[in-house]
C-alpha cells in the first residue's frame, strides 16, 4: 500500500465529525477555511453553522448588507475576514454567474483568495490533486520528507506541496488532502508527535533520521518594536469623535477609531493628538492630560495607546463625526479603540 493509500485509508478510519465535512461545496468549503484562520476548531464550528443558516449559498451572501455580514461573524474576530468573503462573493456572482470556478487562475483572481484557500477549494470540493499547505500540513510534509526548510518561506511550502503531488491517490485527492490535516492536528503536532499511533510512520523521512522534534524549521519572529499610539479624546454634547479608516487600509477598511496616528515611543502624545486634528481641519485645538491608557500588540509592533483629552472648534470635518456614546457599536471599532473606551469608563 503507498503512502497515500495508506493515509487515505487511516483517515476514513479515525477521521473528526466536523460541520463543514457534512456539507462539503465549494461555498462551504471556502467559507469554513475563511473561518479557520487564525481561530480554533472549536470556535469556528458552532459559527460556521449559525453563519451558514443566516447565508446559506454564495448568492445569499452576496446579496447581504455588509454590516450583516459582519455581525454574522460575531465572536471570530478579525473582521477583515467577514469582509473579503462578501467582496469574493460579490466577483463570483458578477464574473462568474454565482458558480465558484474550480480554476486555480479564476480563483485566485477573486478578492480574499490566496494561493492556500484556492487550493484548498479544488482539493477538498472539487476533488482536484492540489494538496493545501497550512501550519498542520506544512509540519507534516516536512517530517515526512525530512525536508529542514524554513516552512515560513513561499519557496519552502512549494517544494513541499511538489513532494506531495505524486503520493495522491487516484480518485482521492480531498479525502488525502483532509488526511493531511487531520494527521497534523492528532498525531503529527508540533512538540509531541505519537509517531507510534502514525499509519505512515515507515514513509517518514524525519523519522527514519531522528529529527522528528528538529522538524519543521520556522526561523524566528522579527523582534517587536514599541509604538506610541496618541489618540484624541475629543466630547462634544454626550458624543465623542471618531474617524473612519479608509475602505482601502491594508487593516480594518471602514472601522471606527479615535483621531491620532502612531509614532516612535519618545514623541508626546498632547502634540501629536494637536498635529492630527489640526491636520484633519479642525481650529482652535487644545489639548490636555491624558484620560485612558491601554496595551495590545498587531504583527511586530507592541503598542501603547493614550488617549488625551482634546477641545476643537467648528463642525467636524468630512470623514469625522461625533456618536453619541450610547450608538457607539462596539463591532465598528477598532480593538485598540475598544481597549481605550473600556479604559477610560474603568476609570470615569
Amino acid at each position: 500500500m503507498t503512502l497515500g493509500e495508506r493515509l487515505v485509508e487511516w483517515f476514513l478510519g479515525s477521521r473528526r465529525d466536523l460541520p463543514w465535512r457534512r456539507q462539503r461545496t465549494p461555498y462551504t468549503t471556502w467559507v469554513s477555511e475563511v473561518m479557520l484562520q487564525q481561530t480554533t476548531v472549536d470556535v469556528v464550528a458552532p459559527r460556521f453553522v449559525t453563519f451558514l443558516d443566516r447565508f446559506p449559498d454564495i448568492k445569499a451572501l452576496a446579496a447581504a448588507e455588509e454590516d450583516d455580514v459582519v455581525a454574522a461573524w460575531s465572536g471570530l474576530g478579525y473582521y477583515r475576514r467577514a469582509r473579503g468573503l462578501r467582496r469574493g462573493a460579490l466577483a463570483v456572482v458578477e464574473r462568474f454567474a454565482g458558480e465558484i470556478p474550480s480554476d486555480e487562475e479564476a480563483l485566485l483572481s477573486l478578492p480574499g483568495v490566496g494561493p492556500y484557500t484556492a487550493a484548498a477549494i479544488r482539493s477538498l470540493a472539487f476533488d482536484l490533486p492540489a494538496p493545501a499547505i497550512d501550519g498542520n500540513v506544512a509540519r507534516v510534509a516536512a517530517r515526512l520528507f525530512d525536508d529542514d526548510g524554513d516552512v515560513g518561506s513561499a519557496t519552502t511550502r512549494r517544494r513541499l506541496q511538489a513532494h506531495l503531488f505524486p503520493h495522491v491517490p487516484e480518485g482521492c485527492a480531498a479525502a488525502f488532502s483532509e488526511a493531511l490535516i487531520e494527521l497534523g492536528a492528532l498525531l503529527c503536532r508540533p512538540k509531541d508527535a505519537d509517531c507510534s499511533a502514525c499509519p505512515v510512520a515507515e514513509f517518514c523521512g524525519a523519522r527514519a533520521s531522528g529529527r522528528v522534534s528538529q522538524l519543521p524549521v520556522k526561523r524566528p519572529p522579527k523582534r517587536a518594536r514599541p509604538v506610541l499610539s496618541a489618540r484624541g479624546w475629543v466630547e462634544r454634547g454626550g458624543s465623542l469623535l471618531f474617524v473612519e479608516r479608509p475602505v482601502d487600509a491594508s487593516l480594518l477598511p471602514g472601522f471606527l477609531e479615535l483621531p491620532g496616528r502612531w509614532g516612535p515611543e519618545g514623541e508626546e502624545a498632547p502634540d501629536v493628538v494637536r498635529e492630527v486634528l489640526e491636520g484633519l481641519g479642525f481650529d482652535g485645538v487644545c489639548t490636555y492630560e491624558p484620560v485612558a491608557e491601554a496595551r495590545h500588540a498587531i504583527t511586530h509592533h507592541r503598542i501603547r495607546s493614550v488617549a488625551v483629552r482634546a477641545d476643537v472648534a467648528g463642525p467636524a470635518p468630512r470623514g469625522c463625526r461625533f456618536i453619541p456614546w450610547d450608538q457607539v457599536d462596539p463591532e465598528r471599532v477598532t480593538t485598540e479603540t475598544r481597549k481605550l473606551l473600556q479604559a477610560r469608563e474603568a476609570t470615569a
